[in-house]
């Protein structure tokens, strides 16, 4: 599995912030309190020297080297230009938003919204863009598509099965765990699993995941974390961080950012479809009356 690496990731779309959180579950305990100590404390760590830095998180100056390096920067100097650069981006995001409306009400919702665009605005700091086209290839082509997800994540499977199979590409996703394990062991290596999971941990999609490799069958896995049980499994993982949710549960992020990643890759294989008129159904078409024929020219 390949790792994006934040450090490198230039004018990149995504959050550097989203990125480090995403990769901390890789990293050696002593390396996670340093980064710990820096997205706790950006302001402070941008002007601290590489010895102010490991003595906050507790551990030696070559660990903060080390954690840098890890994270796919040169060294220290170079994480803590990029950080300071990215603490600049979410200070001045911070100053606008919170909407002014007089009414309490009408300003919690302009604040949740504010917080939903950043969460997507840094969501796709962690993704590997090299993996999505393979992950195509595989839902366009599986003769099965297996979608799993429990929890918070059993919607979003829900949806995204539903999306697949309005263009005509079938897909289950059943609700039972136990469901999805049986289904997963009965997959063949022609077939996919597509595994939702914004921990990466979740036992019962776990189990489905190391079925469905035992059985042979590709597994997608969608996440919020480069490293973890799902990583280990997974033919493909396609990562989209989860940033700090100010408001209620920050499981909202993780599935605002796995939502709109299934539709994109729904919508790439409904276009690959499209450029392939004999794979394309008309189980849609037929489901809701609408007549697949271009539409007559307007009177002159």
């Amino acid at each position: 599995m390949v790792i994006p690496s934040p450090g490198r990731s230039g004018s990149r779309p995504g959050g550097l912030f989203a990125a480090i959180r995403a990769a901390l579950p890789g990293l050696v305990p002593s390396e996670q309190r340093v980064v710990e100590v820096c997205l706790a404390q950006p302001g402070k760590v941008v002007e601290w020297s590489v010895a102010q830095l490991a003595d906050a998180a507790g551990t030696s100056t070559a660990t903060v080297v080390r954690a840098c390096q890890h994270l796919g920067f040169r060294g220290f100097q170079h994480f803590r230009v990029e950080f300071a650069r990215e603490s600049g981006a979410v200070a001045l995001r911070g100053e606008v938003g919170w909407a002014g409306g007089a009414n309490p009400v009408e300003r919690l919702v302009d604040t949740v919204f504010g917080a939903a665009a950043k969460v997507l605005g840094d969501a796709l700091g962690p993704l590997d863009r090299a993996s999505l086209a393979p992950a195509v290839d595989l839902l366009d082509q599986a003769g099965r598509l297996l979608v799993v997800g429990n929890g918070g994540s059993a919607p979003i499977a829900q949806d995204a099965a539903l999306r697949f199979l309005s263009i005509g590409r079938p897909a289950e996703a059943p609700g039972d765990s136990l469901v999805q394990e049986i289904s997963a062991r009965l997959l063949a290596a022609s077939d996919v699993c597509l595994v939702v999971t914004s921990s990466g941990a979740n036992e019962p999609t776990l189990r489905a995941a190391e079925a469905a490799h035992t059985a042979g069958a590709p597994v997608i896995g969608i996440t919020s974390y480069t490293a973890g049980p799902l990583a280990d499994i997974a033919d493909i993982i396609l990562v989209v961080g989860t940033p700090d949710w100010p408001i209620g549960s920050d499981m909202i992020a993780s599935r605002l950012a796995s939502l709109l990643l299934l539709n994109a890759l729904q919508l790439a294989v409904s276009l690959r479809r499209e450029n392939n008129p004999q794979r394309t159904g008309t189980i849609t078409a037929n489901i809701f009356g609408v007549r697949a024929e271009p539409e007559s020219p307007e009177p002159s």
